[in-house]
């Protein structure tokens, strides 16, 4: 092997782990989501497309997507691989877009946020909280995500 060889693999490696690391936390981090974190982190990011859904009119970008995730992972101290990530996020918008066709008087702006706490974490005692992270709950168990 020569060593343009050898450094170009190891310039590839880093690269690979700074994609799909992103930050040094991820590192220090166990991946520790459990069913009910994954849960609650599915439940936040429906939750962030319905805001978006209300003051825009459309649903999160894919960018907005990866930034709720990193904020819910950094203010619960979670970690995850990139998979249930991706996993998530792909699935929060099904079920935003799911739930607005069952659901669509459920969603005014009163009540959508009346779902967050003055700190952006998600108030569960809302009812609309509530109904979003079972339909989460049963979507994960649904597919056997646990």
């Amino acid at each position: 092997m020569t060593a343009w060889t050898r450094s170009h693999l190891r310039a590839t490696a880093l690269n690979l782990r700074s994609l799909l690391c992103e930050d040094s936390t991820t590192l220090t981090n166990p991946l520790n989501l459990d069913l009910r974190a994954r849960t609650e982190l599915l439940t936040y990011l429906v939750a962030s497309h319905f805001i978006a859904r209300q003051t825009t009119g459309e649903w999160l970008s894919s960018d907005h997507v990866v930034e709720s995730t990193k904020l819910w992972l950094a203010t619960n101290g979670g970690g995850t691989d990139i998979l249930q990530r991706v996993m998530l996020a792909s699935r929060a918008r099904e079920i935003a877009e799911q739930f607005e066709l069952i659901s669509p008087p459920a969603f005014d702006p009163g009540q959508v946020t009346s779902m967050f706490c003055e700190n952006l974490r998600l108030d569960f005692r809302s009812p609309i909280a509530q109904d979003i992270y079972q339909r989460c709950l049963t979507q994960l168990l649904s597919t056997r995500w646990y």
